[in-house]
């Protein structure tokens, strides 16, 4: 009787100890498949209404020898797309989200930048809010809206691959967003749906790679923009290199800064000498060296 009991005793802990063992286990399982699939729904719905604030602001942009893609960037209906989308026409057909379409003037044209600005007549449009590039990394989600292949809003996600210093001829980034000859012209948008540039080009012998020209590229070139935008306008000497806050930002003739609300030390480096300044933005909005 004793060696039984003894016996029981020892299969008692040792299925004790099992139970244990098992909610142990349990504890360090990996969360339910409900609650995975609620994180992915986030996730959908997130990208989803990022499609919905960006869609209404791109337009479809055809004429006799092609087509492309565009976005507002001012209510009273500019837009903004590549020069090679326009090409050498004087007006451009605009089809409008809503299926409204309209004839567009191109009033403005920057080609070393491909760049240019195409205006309909329309109130009230629905713009993107132009982020500038000084809080875009490697590795950030973007994506894109734009009509490939003639796939009409079309809309295609990825990240940023690569960012090309703004001392390059023809500064771009590079993303792997899936493109297609027809999305040239359109958006690429950050997390929060703001633009951080224009879609431009991509490799044809490779698999997603494309490249955006950065919206503080666009501002530059194109000096009815940079009126638009919250920005810095800095007049100098050609080639003169210039710093803000100890940084150096660009080089004469014009340097173009989407800036926030503050002050601002900006220096200048002509004929070898530096010359400094001080600008509070937006009550200034212009600064100029060597007059």
């Amino acid at each position: 009787m004793l060696n039984t009991t003894s016996a029981l005793r020892r299969q008692i802990t040792a299925l004790g100890v099992a139970v244990l063992n098992v909610a142990a286990l349990c504890t360090l399982a990996p969360a339910p498949a409900s609650a995975q699939e609620s994180a992915l729904q986030q996730i959908q719905r997130e990208q989803r209404e990022i499609f919905t604030r960006v869609a209404p602001s791109v337009v479809f942009i055809t004429h006799s020898e092609g087509l492309g893609s565009g976005f507002f960037i001012a209510s009273d209906g500019v837009i903004l797309t590549n020069a090679h989308v326009v090409g050498e026409q004087e007006r451009v057909q605009v089809v409008l989200h809503d299926g409204r379409r309209l004839t567009g003037e191109v009033v403005e044209r920057a080609e070393h930048a491909d760049l240019a600005l195409v205006k309909i007549d329309v109130e009230n449009a629905p713009t993107l809010r132009m982020a500038g590039m000084h809080d875009v990394a490697v590795g950030d989600w973007a994506a894109a809206v734009g009509h490939g292949r003639g796939a009409i809003w079309t809309y295609t996600t990825g990240m940023i691959s690569n960012i090309y210093p703004s001392g390059d001829e023809r500064p771009l980034f590079q993303t792997q967003i899936p493109l297609n000859p027809g999305g040239s012209g359109g958006p690429v948008v950050n997390i929060e749906g703001d633009a951080i540039g224009v879609v431009t080009a991509g490799l044809t012998d490779a698999q997603s790679i494309n490249f955006a020209i950065p919206l503080q590229q666009a501002i530059a070139h194109l000096p009815s923009l940079s009126e638009r935008c919250d920005c810095l306008v800095i007049t100098l000497p050609d080639a003169a290199p210039v710093y803000v806050n100890d940084v150096m930002v660009g080089t004469g003739p014009r340097v173009v800064l989407m800036v926030e609300e503050g002050d601002y030390r900006v220096a200048a480096l002509i004929d070898g000498r530096l010359v400094r300044k001080s600008v509070t933005w937006p009550q200034s909005r212009t600064l100029t060296f060597g007059e």
